[in-house]
């Protein structure tokens, strides 16, 4: 995804130097990607900016040579290259950090830093005061990757960095000290005078990208994503980091908190179910940017969150976990009023013991009535999202081959909306309750027309497999929830 860069200077050598990246904000917002190299003018292919040979500050291992702070949908991505090879055992004992400005008055209001946790390089943040001065360093949730000795990469939720919508600056600085190199203290910064401006929005993709296309409100078409599919085929099998900054482990629960730190946040949510509440996770990480709120997810692959007696599993055992860990996620939500929005979501055919004298479908909305009544009892409101419709087996080998002969995939892999979108009980039982603290959201639209329903939708892969979202389309639903949670 390209983004325009124009560098404005003032006066000889740096005496104030500002970049800034351009590219309109809207709901579905165009990436902006900053991309600041160091490098000697023949490694100018990338789309770099170069600076001259005089910027260099330091001839330390972290003297920097690429400095890239962009956003992916509703990820930050860090990208950070030096000089020479190190490791982050070394690093701690020295600094490689980027410090972020926002607000107003513009401030340097937190720094992201290079540490390590057992025994892997991993991100910590420490919030600023106003006269610079860091607070203790907190664990910042990220996945770091080292692709080579003398660099690192990763990705972290923007609320956890207490970054907001709008407009923020950032800069990069390093210190390394070694009796040989460096005996009085190499330092670096970049840009070596002023600051990187650029603007965070509700997601980072190209115009019409995902669900954006299918906008009942603002009909929205980008013809440059015809023929484009992210995650490819060959990689739909994308899971989305959990980004969990803390993991909490009782009896069958395992719950992830995520998004704005608790001193940060506006409110707290819970995401409660099995897989499929999973696959809405990056579509709710959208919310703890745009209203700085804390998530908790608690999950249980193919346990639906229902009170009928018996949910049916493949084994035996898996059905008696999945009543109990039902029975200790209300205990938990119980203890934590903090949490006053549950977000509740369910495969449509989760399979429950039958109870006398009732059907099937009666048996599964009776449960999930029992459920929502119970969850009321200890939170202000449940809202329950609707299970998206399904794919069929062949449809990603669909998708490739119309790839392979130059067709538009979405419409020549098209599904009968009739087959594809089947009665959710989960639903039909929060509707029947009647209650101003029960919402449902419908986001059906953005998946079908009238006839049918898509693969591809505005260049995003819908779902990985027969029923699961794709995490990168899931996060281009996140601002079509908060459109309709609306207050």
């Amino acid at each position: 995804m390209a983004s325009a860069m124009h560098p404005r200077a003032r006066g000889a050598h740096g005496h104030l130097i500002r970049w800034t990246a351009a590219g309109a904000l809207t709901v579905a917002a165009v990436a902006i990607t900053i991309a600041i190299a160091r490098a000697p003018a023949a490694a100018t292919a990338t789309p770099h900016l170069t600076l001259a040979a005089e910027a260099v500050a330091t001839q330390g291992p972290l003297e920097f040579t690429e400095v890239v702070l962009s956003q992916q949908d509703v990820r930050m991505s860090l990208r950070v290259a030096t000089s020479g090879a190190w490791t982050a055992a070394a690093v701690v004992a020295n600094e490689l950090c980027v410090t972020l400005v926002h607000g107003a008055p513009a401030l340097a209001r937190g720094r992201i830093c290079l540490t390590r946790r057992v025994g892997r390089a991993a991100l910590s943040y420490a919030p600023l005061n106003e006269d610079g001065s860091a607070h203790t360093p907190r664990r910042l949730a990220a996945s770091v990757t080292r692709p080579t000795p003398n660099a690192f990469e990763a990705t972290f939720l923007p609320a956890a960095a207490s970054l907001p919508v709008g407009s923020y600056s950032w800069f990069a600085t390093s210190a390394w000290t070694d009796p040989v190199t460096c005996p009085n203290t190499c330092k670096d910064r970049f840009p070596e005078d002023g600051v990187v401006d650029a603007n965070l929005a509700l997601l980072g993709a190209a115009p019409c990208f995902g669900a954006a296309a299918r906008d009942p409100a603002q009909p929205c078409e980008n013809p440059e994503l015809a023929l484009s599919v992210q995650p490819s085929v060959a990689r739909s099998q994308d899971r989305n980091e959990s980004f969990c900054d803390k993991r909490e482990r009782k009896g069958l629960l395992s719950i992830c908190s995520f998004g704005a730190p608790p001193d940060d946040a506006a409110d707290t949510f819970a995401l409660l179910g099995d897989s499929h509440a999973s696959g809405l996770k990056p579509a709710l990480e959208v919310l703890t940017l745009a209203r700085r709120w804390r998530g908790r997810s608690m999950i249980r692959a193919a346990c639906p969150p229902t009170q009928a007696v018996g949910p049916i599993l493949p084994t035996p055992l898996r059905s008696r976990q999945c009543r109990g860990f039902n029975r200790q996620a209300l205990a938990w939500l119980d203890r934590h009023r903090e949490v006053n929005t549950v977000f509740l979501a369910a495969h449509v055919t989760a399979m429950v013991r039958r109870a006398p004298g009732k059907t099937m479908d009666e048996t599964r909305q009776l449960g999930y009535r029992d459920e929502i009544r119970a969850l009321l009892r200890s939170t202000d409101r449940v809202v329950v999202i609707r299970d998206p419709p399904y794919s069929s087996l062949g449809q990603l080998g669909c998708v490739g081959t119309a790839l392979s002969n130059g067709q538009a995939p979405g419409i020549s892999c098209a599904l009968s909306r009739r087959a594809a979108v089947q009665p959710d009980p989960l639903v039909l039982a929060a509707e029947s309750l009647r209650s101003a603290r029960v919402r449902v959201i419908d986001l059906t639209p953005h998946y079908c027309d009238e006839f049918s329903c898509f693969p591809v939708i505005g260049g995003a892969l819908v779902q990985r497999d027969k029923t699961h979202l794709t995490s990168t389309f899931s996060a281009t639903l996140g601002p079509y929830i908060l459109r309709a949670l609306g207050d």
